[in-house]
């Protein structure tokens, strides 16, 4: 093949491979701008948490042995407990499931959950470091577009430039995710970045490595048209097999 066949043959494939991958290198250009630019804490609505206050002293000789609990939950179904500390008291942490939990003051045995929707707000409020008043709050039984997490939750929403959104589990009272525009900019590039327009997680697919491949196969046959265009490549063709 001479060099001017080669030539044509690189640059009209090279014409076509940039109409395919164009557009990806674009979306991998304006993702990497995006992620650069904006903290990942940002992304997480993490600057929008209220600092919370510290916990009580922990004194534990008031606190119910796990197994006088039984009559508040399914011992033989729980696979671990925790004690934390929720809303100004202790309380044990009940997990079956990522879905099933339970939680239950450590010091009356009380039955903290499901929690109501007041109290999944008062939570929200107590999180969220804006005082912004809430525009609305829904119970959700089944994943959304931006969440992903344990159900039944809450969707607490904030009238707040960021249109933040606080979701809070039923069944343990706990914040499961926080949602803002940022976030909602960065899972969209970051849909286009790895080329999982579904869940959004996984970068091992077939299209992202077909595109990565056609995007190195562009790349090198735009460097081999300007080595072989060159002048000094031209040179030195003619030194090495002469006129």
């Amino acid at each position: 093949m001479g060099q001017k066949t080669l030539q044509s043959f690189m640059r009209r494939w090279h014409r076509r491979l940039a109409i395919v991958i164009g557009l990806q290198f674009f979306a991998w250009t304006l993702g990497g701008a995006y992620f650069a630019w904006f903290h990942i804490d940002n992304v997480r609505g993490q600057y929008d948490v209220k600092p919370k206050p510290e916990a009580t002293a922990l004194s534990t000789e008031s606190f119910l042995g796990i197994t006088e609990l039984k009559e508040k939950v399914d011992l033989a179904a729980i696979h671990s407990v925790e004690l934390i500390h929720w809303r100004g008291r202790w309380a044990y942490w009940f997990k079956q499931d990522r879905h099933e939990s339970r939680l239950v003051d450590a010091n009356t045995g009380q039955l903290l959950s499901p929690i109501s929707s007041a109290t999944a707000e008062a939570i929200a409020k107590e999180d969220f470091a804006h005082n912004s008043p809430i525009l609305r709050t829904v119970l959700l039984n089944q994943h959304n577009a931006e969440y992903k997490g344990p159900l039944p939750a809450f969707q607490i929403s904030f009238d707040h430039p960021k249109q933040s959104k606080l979701y809070v589990h039923a069944n343990s009272g706990r914040i499961t995710a926080r949602r803002n525009w940022i976030w909602r900019g960065f899972d969209f590039l970051w849909m286009l970045h790895i080329m999982d327009f579904e869940e959004r997680e996984d970068f091992n697919n077939w299209l992202l490595k077909l595109m990565s491949i056609l995007g190195l196969v562009t790349l090198a046959s735009g460097y081999g048209l300007w080595f072989l265009t060159s002048q000094r490549f031209r040179r030195f063709r003619m030194k090495l097999l002469g006129p």
